[in-house]
């Protein structure tokens, strides 16, 4: 009963260390997207703010 017992607890380890790896995994993924996510926020700001320059340029010729 005992070695059942020892089995049981490597084997309740390992789960818990894949868990762990993959919410490390997930982590980065999401943080990888988050910077993604930032930098086209910063380009379309970029983007909107030379457009609003053209505009205005426009308006005023």
């Amino acid at each position: 009963m005992e070695e059942l017992h020892k089995k049981w607890e490597k084997i309740h380890h390992r789960l818990q260390a894949l868990e762990a790896a993959d919410q490390e995994q997930e982590a980065e993924i999401l943080k990888k997207a988050y910077e993604c996510l930032l930098c086209a926020y910063q380009e379309s700001r970029a983007l909107n703010d030379e457009m609003d320059m053209l505009v205005k340029d426009a308006l005023t010729s």
